[in-house]
């Protein structure tokens, strides 16, 4: 059943997707990238350096990983496309349980630290936080319609 609610969701899920999966490919295909884009100051020699430290290569690796795993969570993105009232739970655990743990995260240590791109990307997640939530509650009524 399409409304007019269902496409604002459907809206939102399309943009969400497409953002995690361009943060996603860009952070597993090369942090280099990433940190120019942002423009972090990136030494040549950084990536050697990083191979030989105990405590920062896992974290570099597991971070790639993550980002494997947030360009999964955007190709799933398009299931709520076709369906989104079938796909209401998708919509929960990736538009609004993440959000709501990493973008509080990601602000405050941004802050603190004083690291921009850690802000930015905060404000992106509570952006997709405020936006799915909207989208999901203007829905409901189509939800129970449609049971």
């Amino acid at each position: 059943m399409r409304s007019k609610e269902t496409n604002i969701l459907q809206g939102v899920v399309l943009l969400t997707g497409i953002i995690y999966i361009v943060t996603g490919i860009v952070f597993f295909i090369s942090p280099l990238i990433f940190g120019k884009i942002f423009a972090i100051n990136i030494t040549e020699d950084w990536f050697n350096g990083i191979k030989n430290d105990t405590f920062v290569a896992p974290l570099y690796f597991l971070s790639r990983g993550f980002a494997a795993m947030l360009f999964s969570v955007g190709l799933s993105m398009i299931l709520p496309l076709f369906d989104p009232l079938k796909y209401r739970g998708l919509i929960y655990y990736t538009c609004i349980i993440f959000p709501i743990m990493v973008s509080p995260l990601l602000i405050i240590n941004g802050y603190s630290l004083n690291h921009n791109v850690l802000v930015y990307f905060g404000i992106t997640f509570a952006i997709i936080l405020s936006a799915s939530t909207i989208g999901l509650i203007i829905t409901r009524k189509d939800l129970k319609a449609s049971i």
